[in-house]
């Protein structure tokens, strides 16, 4: 970074998964300056690349709901190239908290909302989603199914099957999990080998524009003026394009208490030979509040707005892919996850593909 141009205040937040966020000055303003970690995996790169392209090229219509990239070091290089910047990275404005500025999971969480707020606060931006997956619709690549999930599950399994700790877990047989008979990750293996059946499944009918990474972690909102803003669009692994249940989805798995446990430590996992006691404690602690707005149920319910069914009309077998694409994000954390975290994430990704396999209508 060139510290001509920026002056560093302090570290913002991180170090990440994949980047640092810096507070500092450029050009006479206070901004936060997102930069890519050295040590980051090589999709996290091509993740930040596609992010900063993603905010730079957004339609009108979309940009008051996303931050403006004030400035970055990236140009028009292919995402693949190795002339890119060794450290890559965007500032967008700086969100004061004096100013009234809060992540929405901190708004939630902290207990300070009636449910009526968090409900219009959360279906504006579930109105925005429903907004932007009606634009730039395109028909999917026939290997849209490989490119988007089946590979990354691939790489990231194949990277926990080096990890020496995680390996002896993953290496399990004859599993069961709270007395639940699961296929291990070896058993589905094949199901993850660019499968036809599996493909057909997957693919959508419209590849749609996405956030990527689309929960109240990533949303800050604004206590004074009710105003939002969607950050962070571009999952960690690349995804800012495709299935719209791949939004959906994570933020239910937020919303329901889940995720927040997972991240928080919230869960408990007791391993005797190939019995796992395994339990996700989503209204422990700060969750209890969560718990009580029900925002989940609220969600579900909100979801069968008559505003939303021409989309979920278009998208048949969107049931289906939905516990295809919880395991899928569990799958994919598993190499980026702390070890307990870790064996969680991988614990859930079996049931959920477990649950995916007993409903799929296709052999495979």
């Amino acid at each position: 970074m060139n510290s001509q141009e920026f002056r560093i205040e302090r570290i913002f937040k991180g170090p990440g998964f994949a980047e640092t966020l810096y507070l500092g000055v450029c050009k006479n303003r206070r901004v936060i300056r997102k930069a890519l970690n050295p040590d980051a995996h090589a999709f996290s790169r091509t993740a930040l690349i596609r992010e900063i392209r993603l905010l730079l090229n957004l339609p009108d219509d979309l940009k008051p709901f996303f931050p403006e990239v004030l400035s970055t070091n990236l140009d028009d290089t292919p995402e693949d190239s190795p002339d890119l910047p060794g450290v890559i990275y965007y500032d967008l404005p700086y969100y004061p908290p004096e100013d009234g500025w809060v992540t929405l999971s901190d708004y939630l969480l902290d207990d300070v909302t009636t449910l009526g707020r968090a409900r219009r606060i959360l279906g504006e931006i579930v109105d925005t989603a429903f907004l932007y997956f009606r634009l730039g619709t395109r028909k999917p690549a026939p290997d849209y199914a490989e490119c988007t999930m089946l590979r990354a599950i691939r790489d990231s399994m194949s990277w926990a099957f080096s990890d020496r700790c995680l390996n002896e877990l993953l290496s399990l047989k004859n599993l069961r999990i709270s007395g639940r008979p699961v296929r291990t990750y070896s058993e589905i293996e094949h199901c993850f080998q660019d499968c036809a059946s599996v493909r057909r499944v997957l693919t959508p009918s419209q590849d749609r524009f996405l956030h990527g990474d689309f929960f109240p972690e990533n949303i800050i909102y604004n206590t004074r003026t009710g105003q939002w803003i969607l950050l962070d669009p571009v999952s960690v692994r690349g995804v800012h394009h495709g299935d719209f249940i791949l939004d959906l989805n994570k933020m239910d798995d937020w919303l329901s208490g889940e995720l927040p446990a997972l991240r928080m430590g919230y869960f408990t996992i007791d391993i005797t030979g190939s019995e796992v006691g395994f339990a996700v404690h989503a209204g422990h602690g700060k969750l209890a509040g969560l718990r009580r707005l029900g925002l989940s149920a609220w969600y579900r319910e909100r979801l069968g707005n008559t505003a939303y069914k021409g989309i979920f009309a278009e998208e048949k077998g969107w049931e289906l892919r939905w516990k295809f694409i919880k395991a899928f994000y569990a799958f994919c954390m598993v190499p980026l996850a702390p070890k307990d975290q870790a064996a969680a994430r991988y614990f859930l990704a079996l049931l959920s593909m477990d649950d995916f396999l007993e409903r799929c209508s296709e052999t495979i």
